[in-house]
C-alpha cells in the first residue's frame, strides 16, 4: 500500500513538471508571489534585471509601455559605497579642495550609500509626454523635439512625473537625493575625481553658457562620465529630492534633507558658466517655479 501511494505521488509529480514544460512558462520568485515574465495575467517584463508590474488600475497603452520599457533600459545600477561629499577652498592638501568650491559646498563630510538605479539620460521630452499625457512650455527657440530633456520642469512636476510611472510599473521611482546625485555624477566607485562629471575639462561633458549657441541640445552628445552617464554637467539644472540646507559634520548613511521650504538643483545648466557645472555645485530653487534651466533625472532604489 506504501509502495502504491508513493508511485501514485511520483507520477503527479512528473505530470506537474510535463505540464508546466508544455505551457512554456518559467517560474519566478519574486517579493512572495510567483511570476511569469510576459504573462498576460501578471503583466510582467524584466527589463534590464528590473522587473516591471505593469499596473492593473492604470490604463496603459502599448506605446507607453514601449516608451518606459526604454527608460528601464536605460538605468545604470549603481553600486553603493562611502565616499566624501562637497568641496572646499582653504585647503589645498586637504579633501576634495577646488578653488572655485562655495561656502555652501562644504563641510565636506562622509556619506554612504546603498545601491540604487539612475537615469542614463535626463529625462527627455518623449518620455515626458508619453507618461504624463501632456506637454510643458517647450519651444523651438530654447529647443524641442524628442530627444531634446524636458525643460520647464518644476520640482511638484518632477515629483508627479515620478509618481505617475512609479503607478504604471510599481517600481519604487524617485528623485535622486542630493548625495545619490554627487555620488553617481563623481563616477560612483570607478571615480577618477574630475571637477566636472566624467573630465576635468568642462566642454567634454558639459552643455553651458559659453558652448551652447544659446539653446538646448538633445541628451547624450556629450562625452559619459565613468558610470556612461551623460549631461550630469551641464544642460540642465536637475532637480533633487532633498530641500535645501546646510552640511553636516558627521557621517552620514543614505541621508535625506526633508525640512527646507526651497529645493536642491544640481549639475549646472546651458544658461549658466561653466563653474556652475562642477560635480560639488548646489543651487536651490522654489518648488513651484518653473525655468527653462531645470530639468529632471529619476533613479529606482
Amino acid at each position: 500500500m506504501i509502495l502504491r501511494k508513493l508511485t501514485y505521488f511520483a507520477l503527479l509529480f512528473v505530470f506537474g513538471i510535463f505540464a508546466a514544460i508544455s505551457c512554456g512558462k518559467d517560474p519566478v520568485f519574486e517579493q512572495g508571489d510567483y511570476i511569469y515574465e510576459n504573462d498576460d495575467f501578471t503583466r510582467v517584463d524584466n527589463v534590464n534585471g528590473i522587473i516591471i508590474h505593469w499596473a492593473d488600475d492604470v490604463e496603459i497603452s502599448e506605446e507607453q509601455k514601449t516608451v518606459i520599457r526604454n527608460l528601464v533600459a536605460n538605468m545604470v545600477r549603481v553600486d553603493g559605497g562611502t565616499f566624501k561629499m562637497g568641496a572646499q577652498s582653504s585647503d589645498t592638501q586637504g579633501d576634495n579642495y577646488d578653488p572655485e568650491a562655495a561656502d555652501n559646498e562644504s563641510p565636506v563630510h562622509e556619506v554612504t550609500l546603498n545601491s540604487y538605479y539612475i537615469g542614463l539620460y535626463e529625462v527627455t521630452q518623449l518620455e515626458w509626454r508619453t507618461v504624463m499625457g501632456y506637454e510643458l512650455d517647450w519651444s523651438e527657440q530654447y529647443g524641442r523635439g524628442d530627444e531634446f530633456p524636458a525643460y520647464n520642469v518644476s520640482r511638484m512636476d518632477a515629483q508627479q512625473f515620478a509618481d505617475r510611472l512609479s503607478a504604471m510599473t510599481r517600481l519604487p521611482f524617485r528623485l535622486p537625493t542630493e548625495a545619490q546625485w554627487e555620488f553617481a555624477a563623481r563616477g560612483g566607485s570607478y571615480t577618477r575625481h574630475y571637477r566636472f562629471s566624467g573630465s576635468s575639462s568642462v566642454d567634454d561633458v558639459a552643455w553651458h553658457k559659453g558652448n551652447t549657441g544659446s539653446i538646448l541640445h538633445p541628451v547624450g552628445e556629450k562625452q559619459p562620465n565613468e558610470l556612461g552617464l551623460y549631461d550630469m554637467s551641464g544642460n540642465l539644472w536637475e532637480w533633487c529630492r532633498d530641500t535645501y540646507g546646510p552640511y553636516p559634520t558627521a557621517p552620514q548613511t543614505d541621508p535625506l534633507v526633508e525640512s527646507g521650504s526651497r529645493y536642491v538643483l544640481r549639475g549646472g545648466a546651458w544658461t549658466y558658466l561653466p563653474s556652475y557645472c562642477r560635480v560639488t555645485c548646489r543651487d536651490a530653487y522654489n518648488g513651484e517655479a518653473r525655468s527653462v534651466s531645470n530639468g529632471i533625472r529619476v533613479v529606482v532604489n
